[in-house]
């Protein structure tokens, strides 16, 4: 028997219009091209979306951000998810001279990705059936707030859930673990919190991934 609140066939889950859609799934696709092997890198790194913040603004969650270069203003949003899957590098200035740099490199590595891929299989929101290979690794707790990057801590969301979870209504939280979810008052009113079907456990055992 089919568990309503780990699929969606009410079909009420993904709002987007037809456009959006299209849109969210360009971005996902430059994003894996980005990150192949086969791509150009730059310094060592797949090309980046390099995003300036003031430190004490995205500590709070105020404020904007902006662009390198051009120096456009983006909301605070486009730096906190440029720092969940990628690296923050701090510079520190004095009257303009830089007098300190650190870097905190916030990427799942190649081996944690697969883990957590053959875990999960798919994006973690229920009725999203984005493969977790396409998925972007999310920190469950947050880098700033003491979350490791380890597979006990990252849960794959496809493009758009990514970037929408924080207003979305949906929360995640590790279980020893194994992810779980509660979704919105509108999907369920008892907000449980459940265990996505693909993610329940099997018996124990050994899983091999072999790459050619």
């Amino acid at each position: 028997m089919d568990d309503v609140f780990n699929s969606d066939p009410r079909n009420v889950i993904d709002p987007r219009t037809p456009a959006q859609k299209r849109h969210d799934a360009l971005a996902a696709a430059l994003g894996i091209a980005a990150r192949h092997d086969d791509m150009p890198a730059l310094g060592g790194a797949a090309p980046t979306l390099v995003v300036h913040v003031d430190a004490k603004d995205l500590a709070a969650g105020t404020g904007w951000a902006s662009l390198a270069g051009s120096g456009t203003p983006v909301p605070l949003s486009v730096a906190a998810h440029t720092a969940c899957t990628g690296a923050i590098q701090r510079v520190l200035f004095d009257e303009g001279r830089i007098i300190g740099i650190t870097v905190t490199d916030r990427v799942f590595t190649v081996h944690q990705r697969r883990a957590i891929v053959a875990r999960d299989r798919e994006c973690l929101i229920p009725g999203c059936h984005v493969p977790a290979s396409w998925c972007e690794i999310h920190h469950v707790t947050e880098h700033a707030r003491g979350g490791p990057t380890h597979t006990d801590n990252g849960v794959p969301l496809c493009w758009w859930h990514h970037r929408s979870l924080d207003h979305s209504g949906w929360e995640i939280r590790m279980n020893d673990g194994l992810p779980q979810i509660r979704g919105p008052a509108w999907w369920d009113p008892a907000q449980h919190w459940r265990t996505p079907r693909l993610s329940i456990p099997q018996p124990a055992r050994r899983r091999t991934v072999l790459r050619t």
